[in-house]
């Protein structure tokens, strides 16, 4: 694994939480980027993407970047930055709200990938894709931003163009919890963290 740095999407606007910087959210003594951090393997190469509250990020350790431009093109414009910003050949995209993944999220993708010769793979679960919880080569940096320069803004459409193939979660108990995007799901996730689930 020398050869990937983690990169935690915490660049959005949080519209459908009030706003709030999600990453930043508390959820039983840790933000989310802090779960998200504390899940990965020790001595994995690590990188945050924020827009916000810089300091705060900076202050957990990691690198900080930012998406390259400054009107919030979404979650694509975040993985743009982390592509520029990683030193390695692959890029593993975990959004901030990942709170509860896969133990073997990585090494699943990786093999998928090495085994078909492929540049993007990403998580699927009961036939919902997982966009933005994959890994890709650095190789796809100008091409994303060639796409993003000419208005696209939706990974899935982006990942139909580039061969990105999905890779099958659906065994994995208990169920992950992919991301956190209203209260409801924020309590809920609480509450399964609490009780160890």
């Amino acid at each position: 694994m020398e050869d990937v740095t983690v990169a935690i999407l915490a660049g959005g606007q949080g519209r459908r939480l009030g706003g709030v910087d999600k990453g930043l959210i508390p959820v039983l003594g840790r933000s989310l980027v802090e779960r998200v951090l504390q899940a990965l393997p020790a001595g994995t190469a690590r990188l945050i993407v924020a827009n916000r509250n810089l300091r705060a990020y900076q202050a957990l350790g990691v690198p900080v970047a930012s998406d390259p431009w400054p009107d919030f093109r979404g979650p694509l414009a975040g993985i743009l930055a982390a592509l520029r910003t990683a030193s390695t050949r692959w890029v593993l995209i975990l959004p901030c709200d990942a709170v509860a993944l896969p133990d073997d999220l990585l090494p699943r993708l990786m093999i998928q990938a090495k085994q078909h010769g492929l540049q993007a793979v990403y998580a699927e679960a009961h036939g919902q894709g997982q966009y933005l919880c994959c890994l890709l080569n650095r190789d796809l940096e100008s091409g994303l931003a060639e796409v993003l320069e000419r208005g696209e803004r939706a990974p899935r459409r982006w990942f139909a163009t580039i061969g990105a193939r999905p890779v099958d979660f659906s065994d994995v108990q208990p169920e992950p919890l992919w991301s956190l995007n209203n209260p409801a799901e924020v309590a809920d996730a609480c509450a399964r963290l609490s009780r160890g689930d």
